[in-house]
């Protein structure tokens, strides 16, 4: 599966993988957010889909299961940068709003930073090549390249 997002003015993106942040991405204090699953779904198509977090509220392998996706516990910026690396930084697209994702978010070929309900790290913000307010709008993005290459386009 590969999601080809053409750009006009910059090269093309190949994506092959979308790696989520939990906590604050897809949760708020550990609770799935309304439309994360659905959506998922949807991502599931066109993208393998991997959960990598510190999984502070414990519920890692729970949603991970509910949402039929990977999941890998990764406390820090580092450990979430190994596993991109072992995903290939250049075929990753990456969701998340913590200091954790900082690294990630610069590293990958397509990174997005989310102010949601449990806020957003400053530097995550300014790593990222895209800001949304909701994950769904991130989905959204994803699942209709033209739109995320018209927020892209120099």
């Amino acid at each position: 599966m590969t999601l080809v997002v053409s750009i006009p003015g910059l090269d093309e993106l190949e994506l092959d993988h979308l790696v989520l942040d939990v906590n604050g991405t897809l949760t708020n204090r550990g609770a799935l957010l309304p439309g994360v699953e659905t959506g998922i779904n949807d991502l599931r198509q066109i993208l393998s889909v991997h959960l990598v977090s510190a999984d502070t509220f414990g519920m890692l392998d729970s949603t991970a299961r509910q949402l039929r996706v990977t999941a890998v516990t990764a406390a820090s910026g580092d450990d979430k940068l190994i596993y991109l690396d072992e995903l290939g930084r250049n075929r990753c697209a990456v969701i998340g709003n913590g200091a954790n994702d900082v690294q990630v978010l610069a590293a990958c070929a397509l990174g997005f930073a989310l102010i949601g309900p449990e806020g957003a790290n400053a530097a995550a913000l300014a790593a990222a090549d895209v800001v949304c307010t909701s994950v769904l709008d991130a989905f959204g993005l994803l699942l209709e390249p033209r739109a995320l290459a018209a927020t892209l386009r120099p």
